[in-house]
Protein backbone atom coordinates (compact mmCIF):
# COMPACT_ATOMS: atom_id res chain seq x y z
CA UNK A 1 0.00 0.00 0.00
CA UNK A 2 1.78 3.07 -1.15
CA UNK A 3 1.58 6.21 1.58
CA UNK A 4 -0.81 9.16 -0.03
CA UNK A 5 1.35 12.61 0.25
CA UNK A 6 -1.52 14.16 -0.98
CA UNK A 7 -4.11 13.18 1.55
CA UNK A 8 -1.47 13.75 4.35
CA UNK A 9 -0.86 17.49 3.22
CA UNK A 10 -4.85 17.96 2.86
CA UNK A 11 -4.93 16.77 6.64
CA UNK A 12 -1.96 18.98 8.22
CA UNK A 13 -3.70 22.01 6.33
CA UNK A 14 -6.70 21.47 7.63
CA UNK A 15 -5.37 20.78 11.25
CA UNK A 16 -3.48 23.92 11.01
CA UNK A 17 -6.41 25.56 9.72
CA UNK A 18 -8.99 25.23 12.16
CA UNK A 19 -10.15 28.28 14.10
CA UNK A 20 -10.67 28.45 17.94
CA UNK A 21 -12.39 31.56 20.05
CA UNK A 22 -11.14 32.12 23.27
CA UNK A 23 -13.54 34.59 25.34
CA UNK A 24 -12.58 35.85 28.33
CA UNK A 25 -15.10 36.95 30.92
CA UNK A 26 -15.89 38.45 33.96
CA UNK A 27 -16.70 35.96 36.85
CA UNK A 28 -18.92 38.11 38.60
CA UNK A 29 -21.12 39.03 35.94
CA UNK A 30 -20.21 37.04 33.19
CA UNK A 31 -19.52 40.11 30.69
CA UNK A 32 -17.46 39.21 28.01
CA UNK A 33 -14.50 41.13 28.15
CA UNK A 34 -12.32 40.17 25.19
CA UNK A 35 -12.12 37.35 22.85
CA UNK A 36 -9.46 36.47 20.58
CA UNK A 37 -9.99 34.21 17.32
CA UNK A 38 -7.18 31.79 16.82
CA UNK A 39 -6.15 29.12 14.45
CA UNK A 40 -3.76 26.17 15.35
CA UNK A 41 -1.14 27.82 12.51
CA UNK A 42 -1.15 31.06 14.72
CA UNK A 43 -0.51 29.07 18.10
CA UNK A 44 2.36 27.11 16.44
CA UNK A 45 4.20 30.54 15.78
CA UNK A 46 3.25 32.07 18.37
CA UNK A 47 5.11 29.36 20.38
CA UNK A 48 7.99 29.18 18.31
CA UNK A 49 8.63 33.15 18.13
CA UNK A 50 8.36 32.99 21.68
CA UNK A 51 11.44 30.00 22.07
CA UNK A 52 13.34 31.63 19.66
CA UNK A 53 13.32 35.07 20.97
CA UNK A 54 14.11 33.08 24.71
CA UNK A 55 16.97 31.59 23.07
CA UNK A 56 18.37 34.32 21.97
CA UNK A 57 18.02 36.02 24.86
CA UNK A 58 20.05 33.04 26.41
CA UNK A 59 22.47 33.52 23.94
CA UNK A 60 22.94 36.93 25.17
CA UNK A 61 23.11 36.81 28.78
CA UNK A 62 25.64 34.00 28.45
CA UNK A 63 28.05 35.58 25.62
CA UNK A 64 28.20 39.00 27.35
CA UNK A 65 27.52 39.12 30.59
CA UNK A 66 29.17 37.53 33.55
CA UNK A 67 27.29 34.29 33.79
CA UNK A 68 29.43 32.75 30.78
CA UNK A 69 31.70 31.91 34.25
CA UNK A 70 29.17 29.43 35.41
CA UNK A 71 28.81 27.85 32.38
CA UNK A 72 31.09 24.07 32.37
CA UNK A 73 33.59 24.42 29.20
CA UNK A 74 32.55 27.95 28.42
CA UNK A 75 35.10 30.69 29.08
CA UNK A 76 36.37 34.02 28.49
CA UNK A 77 40.36 33.76 27.01
CA UNK A 78 41.09 37.09 28.83
CA UNK A 79 39.60 35.91 31.95
CA UNK A 80 41.56 33.10 31.36
CA UNK A 81 45.02 34.83 30.70
CA UNK A 82 44.22 37.58 33.46
CA UNK A 83 44.46 34.64 35.93
CA UNK A 84 47.19 32.80 34.62
CA UNK A 85 49.30 36.10 35.50
CA UNK A 86 47.34 36.50 38.81
CA UNK A 87 48.46 32.94 39.54
CA UNK A 88 52.56 33.78 38.73
CA UNK A 89 52.28 37.08 40.40
CA UNK A 90 50.66 35.27 43.71
CA UNK A 91 53.56 32.75 43.34
CA UNK A 92 56.18 35.11 43.05
CA UNK A 93 55.24 36.67 46.21
CA UNK A 94 55.19 33.52 48.32
CA UNK A 95 58.49 32.49 47.09
CA UNK A 96 59.27 36.61 48.02
CA UNK A 97 57.92 35.88 51.91
CA UNK A 98 59.43 32.20 51.64
CA UNK A 99 63.00 34.11 51.02
CA UNK A 100 61.96 36.72 53.66
CA UNK A 101 61.21 34.30 55.88
CA UNK A 102 64.10 31.88 55.70
CA UNK A 103 66.57 35.39 55.77
CA UNK A 104 65.03 36.68 58.50
CA UNK A 105 64.93 32.97 60.91
CA UNK A 106 68.81 32.82 59.68
CA UNK A 107 69.02 36.41 61.33
CA UNK A 108 67.61 35.24 64.37
CA UNK A 109 69.63 32.41 64.49
CA UNK A 110 72.84 34.40 64.38
CA UNK A 111 71.91 36.41 67.21
CA UNK A 112 70.78 33.89 69.24
CA UNK A 113 73.83 32.00 69.20
CA UNK A 114 71.85 29.08 66.97
CA UNK A 115 73.13 29.07 63.57
CA UNK A 116 72.08 26.87 60.63
CA UNK A 117 72.73 23.24 60.51
CA UNK A 118 73.07 20.63 57.29
CA UNK A 119 69.80 19.25 57.90
CA UNK A 120 68.00 22.39 58.54
CA UNK A 121 68.87 23.50 55.56
CA UNK A 122 69.07 19.93 53.53
CA UNK A 123 65.78 18.07 54.84
CA UNK A 124 63.69 19.23 51.91
CA UNK A 125 66.62 19.35 48.99
CA UNK A 126 67.61 16.84 46.76
CA UNK A 127 70.92 16.70 46.97
CA UNK A 128 71.93 14.80 43.88
CA UNK A 129 72.52 16.71 40.81
CA UNK A 130 73.17 14.47 37.74
CA UNK A 131 76.32 15.33 34.96
CA UNK A 132 74.55 16.37 32.26
CA UNK A 133 74.06 13.97 29.37
CA UNK A 134 76.71 14.59 26.07
CA UNK A 135 74.82 14.99 22.70
CA UNK A 136 74.64 12.06 20.60
CA UNK A 137 77.10 12.31 18.10
CA UNK A 138 76.13 12.34 14.48
CA UNK A 139 77.14 9.37 12.07
CA UNK A 140 78.00 11.32 9.19
CA UNK A 141 80.49 13.35 11.01
CA UNK A 142 84.01 12.78 9.24
CA UNK A 143 87.40 12.29 10.98
CA UNK A 144 88.21 15.51 9.35
CA UNK A 145 85.77 17.44 11.24
CA UNK A 146 86.52 15.71 14.46
CA UNK A 147 90.30 16.55 14.19
CA UNK A 148 89.22 20.30 12.88
CA UNK A 149 87.11 21.16 16.27
CA UNK A 150 89.66 19.10 18.73
CA UNK A 151 92.50 21.55 16.72
CA UNK A 152 90.01 24.92 17.16
CA UNK A 153 89.20 23.81 20.74
CA UNK A 154 92.91 23.10 21.71
CA UNK A 155 93.53 26.79 20.16
CA UNK A 156 90.89 28.57 21.99
CA UNK A 157 92.04 26.91 25.27
CA UNK A 158 95.81 27.90 25.03
CA UNK A 159 94.31 31.68 23.99
CA UNK A 160 91.73 31.56 27.37
CA UNK A 161 94.91 29.78 29.56
CA UNK A 162 97.49 32.83 28.01
CA UNK A 163 94.52 35.69 28.54
CA UNK A 164 93.80 34.46 32.21
CA UNK A 165 97.32 33.69 32.87
CA UNK A 166 98.21 37.42 32.28
CA UNK A 167 95.15 38.67 34.29
CA UNK A 168 96.08 36.58 37.19
CA UNK A 169 99.62 37.93 37.14
CA UNK A 170 97.83 41.74 38.37
CA UNK A 171 95.52 41.08 40.46
CA UNK A 172 94.37 44.65 41.35
CA UNK A 173 95.66 46.87 44.42
CA UNK A 174 92.92 48.01 46.52
CA UNK A 175 93.35 51.87 47.51
CA UNK A 176 92.93 52.33 51.04
CA UNK A 177 89.40 54.25 51.18
CA UNK A 178 88.30 51.33 48.94
CA UNK A 179 89.91 48.35 51.41
CA UNK A 180 87.98 50.91 54.55
CA UNK A 181 84.81 50.17 51.97
CA UNK A 182 85.05 46.21 52.03
CA UNK A 183 86.14 46.09 56.05
CA UNK A 184 82.41 47.87 56.71
CA UNK A 185 80.74 45.65 54.27
CA UNK A 186 80.38 42.84 56.84
CA UNK A 187 80.45 39.74 55.07
CA UNK A 188 78.87 36.94 56.24
CA UNK A 189 81.36 33.86 55.73
CA UNK A 190 80.30 31.60 52.73
CA UNK A 191 81.33 28.36 54.84
CA UNK A 192 83.17 27.72 58.18
CA UNK A 193 86.42 25.48 57.82
CA UNK A 194 89.94 24.49 57.33
CA UNK A 195 91.55 26.21 54.27
CA UNK A 196 93.07 24.67 51.63
CA UNK A 197 94.71 25.79 48.39
CA UNK A 198 95.55 30.01 49.31
CA UNK A 199 95.00 32.58 46.93
CA UNK A 200 97.34 32.71 44.31
CA UNK A 201 96.80 34.39 41.11
CA UNK A 202 100.33 33.92 39.68
CA UNK A 203 99.76 30.05 39.33
CA UNK A 204 96.31 30.36 38.25
CA UNK A 205 94.09 30.08 41.88
CA UNK A 206 92.04 33.10 41.53
CA UNK A 207 90.57 32.21 45.54
CA UNK A 208 90.56 29.92 48.40
CA UNK A 209 89.39 26.55 48.89
CA UNK A 210 87.57 25.58 52.32
CA UNK A 211 87.04 22.01 53.29
CA UNK A 212 84.02 21.26 54.96
CA UNK A 213 81.95 17.98 55.44
CA UNK A 214 79.66 16.36 52.79
CA UNK A 215 76.60 18.55 52.02
CA UNK A 216 76.96 21.43 54.20
CA UNK A 217 75.51 24.59 52.93
CA UNK A 218 77.02 27.11 51.48
CA UNK A 219 75.78 31.23 51.89
CA UNK A 220 75.80 34.02 50.17
CA UNK A 221 78.52 36.56 51.36
CA UNK A 222 76.31 39.42 50.78
CA UNK A 223 72.77 39.98 49.06
CA UNK A 224 72.32 40.32 45.28
CA UNK A 225 71.59 38.95 42.07
CA UNK A 226 72.48 35.35 40.89
CA UNK A 227 74.53 36.05 37.48
CA UNK A 228 75.52 32.14 36.66
CA UNK A 229 74.13 29.26 37.75
CA UNK A 230 75.00 26.19 35.92
CA UNK A 231 77.54 23.35 35.19
CA UNK A 232 80.57 22.95 33.52
CA UNK A 233 84.05 20.58 33.07
CA UNK A 234 86.46 22.25 34.72
CA UNK A 235 84.19 23.76 37.80
CA UNK A 236 81.76 21.49 38.44
CA UNK A 237 78.29 22.95 39.66
CA UNK A 238 78.92 26.81 39.88
CA UNK A 239 77.05 29.96 40.99
CA UNK A 240 77.99 33.90 41.06
CA UNK A 241 76.60 36.64 42.29
CA UNK A 242 76.74 40.51 41.40
CA UNK A 243 76.75 42.81 44.52
CA UNK A 244 76.79 46.23 44.51
CA UNK A 245 79.99 47.97 44.57
CA UNK A 246 81.37 46.36 41.32
CA UNK A 247 81.99 43.23 43.35
CA UNK A 248 81.03 39.58 41.94
CA UNK A 249 81.33 36.37 44.46
CA UNK A 250 81.97 32.73 42.64
CA UNK A 251 81.18 29.36 44.36
CA UNK A 252 82.29 26.23 42.49
CA UNK A 253 82.30 22.62 42.60
CA UNK A 254 78.76 22.73 44.24
CA UNK A 255 76.96 19.23 44.82
CA UNK A 256 73.82 21.34 44.16
CA UNK A 257 72.67 24.61 43.15
CA UNK A 258 69.74 25.62 45.06
CA UNK A 259 69.17 28.98 43.32
CA UNK A 260 68.43 29.69 39.31
CA UNK A 261 70.19 32.58 37.37
CA UNK A 262 68.22 36.02 37.62
CA UNK A 263 67.45 34.82 41.60
CA UNK A 264 67.30 37.42 44.22
CA UNK A 265 69.21 36.10 47.27
CA UNK A 266 70.20 38.16 50.88
CA UNK A 267 73.21 37.72 52.88
CA UNK A 268 73.82 34.70 54.48
CA UNK A 269 71.14 32.74 52.62
CA UNK A 270 71.67 29.23 51.69
CA UNK A 271 72.78 29.28 47.98
CA UNK A 272 74.34 25.82 47.08
CA UNK A 273 75.32 22.42 48.87
CA UNK A 274 79.27 21.91 48.88
CA UNK A 275 80.33 18.96 46.82
CA UNK A 276 83.24 17.82 44.91
CA UNK A 277 81.88 18.26 41.11
CA UNK A 278 84.44 19.14 37.97
CA UNK A 279 87.47 18.04 37.08
CA UNK A 280 89.51 20.65 38.98
CA UNK A 281 89.05 19.12 41.97
CA UNK A 282 90.40 16.03 44.11
CA UNK A 283 87.69 16.30 47.41
CA UNK A 284 84.60 17.60 48.84
CA UNK A 285 85.45 21.79 49.22
CA UNK A 286 84.46 24.98 48.31
CA UNK A 287 86.47 27.01 45.89
CA UNK A 288 85.69 30.95 46.68
CA UNK A 289 86.83 33.35 44.34
CA UNK A 290 86.27 37.66 45.32
CA UNK A 291 86.11 39.94 42.20
CA UNK A 292 86.24 43.43 42.46
CA UNK A 293 86.38 45.39 39.25
CA UNK A 294 86.52 43.00 36.69
CA UNK A 295 89.59 41.50 38.59
CA UNK A 296 90.22 38.91 41.84
CA UNK A 297 91.13 39.88 45.55
CA UNK A 298 92.15 37.53 47.97
CA UNK A 299 89.37 37.07 50.37
CA UNK A 300 91.04 36.07 53.21
CA UNK A 301 91.73 39.77 53.68
CA UNK A 302 88.33 40.62 54.39
CA UNK A 303 86.58 37.33 55.15
CA UNK A 304 86.99 34.96 57.85
CA UNK A 305 86.50 31.74 57.40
Amino acid sequence: MAFDWNATKKWVREHLEKKFLIIIRNEETFEETANYRLTLQNIYLLLSTLLLGLGIILFLLIAFSPIKRYVPGYGDLRSQTDFIKLEKKISSMEEELKARDTYIQSVQRILTGNPETTDDVTKNIQIKQEKPEPLPKVKEDSMLRAEFETTQALEARSKNQNKETRVQASPVSLKSSERENFTNLNFVSPIRGPLGAAYDPTKGHLGVDIIAPKNTPIKAILGGTVIQSDWSIENGHSIAIQHSNNLVSMYKHNSALLKKTGSRVKAGEAIAIIGNTGTLTNGPHLHFELWYKGQTVNPVEYIRF
